[in-house]
């Protein structure tokens, strides 16, 4: 098991979990690092819609996957979206600018980071979202090093938020330096249902 601190929730739908996304964004500061993985469809890039509107950018925000990096500059601090799909080997990262972009004024999010994870950060947040039986989303959050650990405690504090903490399996999660571990292994928890859709907590 990676070591770490793990919150988790239940959402409704991919809409629940970019209202869920915009409340992590008030929290963000320059330099951090958020690493999302998750199947094809799982909700990772409306993840980063929902921070965007939560960081007041007005743009449309949209799958870097042919771009591997898209940025936003009209929001609180600047937003760095990675998808890293389509790259084979991590030394591609160099022509990407991602070791420039990741240490850079704003807040990076990649998608797939879980591909390289020797080129990740020492500290970030990651976010996996499974997708459940009942179509909603299991949105897990893990925290590896301080800065993250910090974030994540105070995210989880956000009562709009409504994450539990977890002792479930850390499978799933990026192990430092190392592969993936399977997603296979993260038992059924018992999480924050979202509140349903007319409520104001779950209203764009």
């Amino acid at each position: 098991m990676a070591n770490g601190l793990t919150y988790a929730r239940k959402t409704a739908s991919t809409e629940a979990t970019k209202q869920l996304a915009e409340t992590l964004a008030p929290y963000l500061h320059p330099g951090d690092v958020v690493v999302l993985s998750g199947d094809l469809g799982a909700g990772k890039t409306q993840f980063v819609q929902g921070v965007a509107a939560g960081l007041g950018i007005s743009a449309q925000v949209t799958s870097p996957t042919f771009n591997i990096l898209l940025e936003y500059y009209q929001g609180r601090i600047p937003l760095y979206h990675f998808d890293l799909y389509r790259l084979d080997d991590q030394d591609e990262l160099e022509d990407t600018g991602y070791y420039d972009t990741i240490d850079a004024d704003g807040v990076s999010f990649i998608e797939w980071g879980e591909k390289f994870p020797g080129a990740l950060p020492y500290g970030y947040l990651e976010i996996r979202i499974l997708v459940a039986e009942d179509g909603g989303r299991r949105v897990f959050a893990h925290a590896l090093g301080n800065r993250a650990r910090q974030l994540l405690t105070v995210w989880a504090n956000d009562s709009k938020a409504r994450l539990s903490k977890t002792t479930a399996s850390a499978g799933g999660f990026i192990v430092p330096g190392g592969a993936p571990m399977s997603t296979g292994s993260i038992p059924p928890i018992k999480v924050a249902e979202a509140k349903p859709a007319d409520s104001p907590a779950e209203t764009m």
